[in-house]
């Protein structure tokens, strides 16, 4: 008498990577003023900077968090770029491993865009708790207020090399796609923390906090699935505003929008799959699923680009923006 082969049921448990503890501790390593030797002026003195950096960052940490048409029109007037595409997916999916505490420390303006053109960039970087901040502000005009352009946590251990005397000013670049240099870098990394795993990139580093979590978390969920199901992760920059910051030694600081994608297809063995992620099965409206799952994330990822070398990954945030299933 043959025995009868049942199909098994699989549990999505969590496939966002969780940034909680990637603070760097006590201290910021590695931002210290460069040598004085450029010339030319910031687009507003420290002072201002440091003005608008604090009422910025404040407003944008006290945002709401509810739905609704007004709240988004709210958000709109403080955030924009990047942070406002997190934090509006944060409130779709009421996912909660984006930025949630009011908390700000410390705050320090690392950077000030050079010149009196529009529009105008301020770098700064905050506490809030253990997790070190890195913010950028953008005013796109004379008669437009600054808004939180990005708020990424860094990566443990990362810095951010020196750039120019804040007096002094930046070059920065603010525009719909990233420079060749940053798009190489980005398209490296993204080649470098796929799944299943690719050639390791020679152009950038994967050995950062935030790379080894997303590969080990991708390597974990596939592990999990086994012959169940196909497990697969995908990152990829996404059309939409990218700004650098232009370094002493001539490489930048971008902070380049991305998207990741997890896709999971099952297999003739695979019953179902129980989702026990609430943010997950919020954006899906069902705890389970049969064939396939999608899941898209929002994502800034801040590239330290050098005039020579491999990249970095210093900094990146991670939010779940949307989910199908069937």
């Amino acid at each position: 008498m043959s025995r009868r082969k049942t199909p098994f049921v699989a549990t999505v448990v969590a496939l966002p990577v969780l940034l909680g503890g990637c603070g760097i501790g006590s201290s910021i390593a590695g931002i210290h003023d460069a040598p004085a030797e450029r010339t030319g002026g910031a687009s507003v003195s420290s002072g201002t900077a440091r003005e608008v950096s604090d009422r910025v960052v404040a407003e944008a940490v006290s945002v709401t968090r509810k739905s609704g048409k007004s709240q988004d029109e709210q958000r709109a007037e403080v955030l924009s770029g990047p942070a406002l595409r997190e934090v509006s997916a944060a409130v779709t999916s009421t996912d909660r491993t984006s930025r949630t505490g009011k908390d700000v420390a410390d705050l320090q303006v690392l950077a000030v865009s050079r010149g009196t053109e529009w529009p105008r960039a301020v770098l700064a970087t905050s506490r809030s708790k253990d997790v070190q901040y890195l913010h950028v502000l953008v005013a796109q005009a004379a008669d437009q207020p600054y808004t939180l352009f990005a708020d990424v946590p860094m990566a443990a251990g990362a810095s951010v090399p020196a750039l120019a005397p804040v007096e002094e000013g930046s070059p920065v670049r603010l525009s719909k796609s990233p420079s060749q240099e940053v798009l190489d870098v980005a398209d490296a990394w993204a080649e470098g923390v796929t799944f299943p795993a690719g050639e390791q990139p020679t152009k950038v580093s994967v050995g950062d906090a935030f790379s080894t979590a997303l590969r080990k978390n991708a390597k974990q969920t596939g592990k999990e699935l086994g012959k169940l199901a196909d497990y697969r992760q995908r990152q990829s920059v996404t059309e939409a505003e990218t700004i650098e910051f232009e370094l002493a030694d001539g490489g930048s600081l971008a902070f380049v929008p991305m998207t990741r994608t997890d896709t999971i297809k099952a297999t003739k063995k695979l019953k179902e799959l129980k989702i026990e992620q609430t943010s997950l099965r919020h954006v899906l409206d069902t705890s389970k699923v049969k064939k396939s799952l999608s899941v898209r994330h929002a994502q800034t990822v801040a590239f330290v680009v050098p005039a020579k070398g491999k990249g970095q990954v210093v900094g990146a945030s991670d939010v779940l923006e949307s989910a199908a299933g069937r």
